[in-house]
């Protein structure tokens, strides 16, 4: 006669259970996955730089970019938030690992010099640069983004540059 031994079937619906939740946990990682390739921006997502908008002083920054003939040039955050202009994303090509974008920009300089895009363009950025680019002009969209610079350690009220 056997014995009954009441730990093995016990096992059987841990084990049941164990693989419906890493069934539903999979589900979950694909719908995660699909879901992060629609993430940034989208096609006609536009940046416009005012050239009445709030810039830091100390900001010294220059994005390069590919323009569509393989040639570079540089978009200059100065010279940008000086004169204005816009970006706006015409293509994303989100299979790369750095995602990439094929934006127009439109301005009146977006350099000094022979590094100039030019008043018009059509250019490659990355995600990174395009995202620094909307981050300097306030965000993305037109018109009036900024808001009245706070200084951190204050009260909340506005510091004298901003006023």
């Amino acid at each position: 006669m056997r014995a009954h031994d009441d730990k093995s079937t016990g096992l059987l619906p841990a084990a049941l259970l164990a693989v419906v939740v890493a069934l539903v946990g999979l589900a979950g990682a694909v719908k995660i996955a699909q879901t992060a390739v629609d993430l940034g921006p989208a096609v006609g997502d536009i940046v416009q730089f005012d050239p009445k908008g709030y810039l830091p002083v100390d900001v010294h920054t220059q994005v390069t970019a590919t323009r569509a003939d393989a040639t570079g040039c540089v978009l200059d955050l100065e010279a940008i938030h000086r004169y204005g202009g816009s970006l706006i994303v015409e293509q994303r090509y989100p299979g790369n690992a750095d995602r990439r974008y094929r934006v127009h920009w439109a301005g009146r300089q977006s350099a000094a010099g022979a590094a100039d895009c030019g008043r018009d363009a059509d250019l490659m950025l990355d995600d990174s640069n395009l995202d620094l680019l909307a981050m300097a002009a306030g965000g993305w969209g037109v018109g009036h983004k900024h808001s009245e610079s706070i200084d951190l350690y204050s009260s909340g009220t506005p510091t004298a540059r901003a006023r």
